[in-house]
């Protein structure tokens, strides 16, 4: 499937950051999850800057038995089946330092995938991931004794797009209450 019509865009961004959350958006409308695969921050006499954006599923398996590329799914030795997001999706963005300031543009390198899209991003690792803004407002509402699923239900209704579960709210509860009392003794 042809993803070039959505991510094609003349609009100049301020700023890489700028550039990677309408990125982000873009794949979160088409139900796409998009990373950073490489980055180069230039450099005095080095060429420009530049950002490399790539679908979740650019690449392959890396297995940590030999030191070149497989797919586990093909290990004949294999005691277990299990998967990989990784199926050398084509899909790339290339985001470009213009000019001298902190002026970027994105361009579609290929908008092809080769796996079939998937319908729905709920409860996905990257993508459900709370920000910081969030973040915040679960520490906030947690030190106010909200209930887990109350905070979760102000989460999406601040953001619409926001594709968290409650697992999600769980787990950064007790990574804040761990910080929280780092350094602390039981007694």
């Amino acid at each position: 499937m042809d993803y070039s019509d959505q991510f094609t865009t003349y609009l100049i961004f301020n700023g890489r950051d700028a550039l990677f959350r309408w990125a982000r958006e873009q794949g979160k409308l088409n139900n796409i999850v998009i990373v950073i695969k490489r980055s180069d921050c230039g450099g005095e006499g080095k060429r420009r800057p530049h950002v490399i954006l790539a679908c979740e599923r650019n690449g392959n398996y890396k297995s940590c038995k030999s030191s070149e590329t497989t797919d586990i799914r093909s290990d004949a030795n294999s005691d277990r089946d299990t998967g990989t997001k990784k199926c050398g999706c084509p899909f790339l963005l290339k985001g470009v330092n213009i000019g001298d300031g902190d002026d970027w543009k994105l361009e579609v390198v290929c908008g092809v995938h080769n796996h079939p899209i998937s319908e729905y991003l709920q409860g996905h690792s990257f993508v459900g991931r709370l920000t910081e803004e969030e973040n915040a407002l679960l520490v906030d509402m947690s030190k106010s004794l909200v209930k887990p699923r109350d905070t979760l239900v102000n989460i999406k209704d601040r953001d619409a797009m926001n594709v968290s579960t409650i697992k999600t709210i769980y787990n950064a509860r007790i990574r804040n209450r761990t910080k929280e009392f780092a350094g602390r003794t039981q007694m």
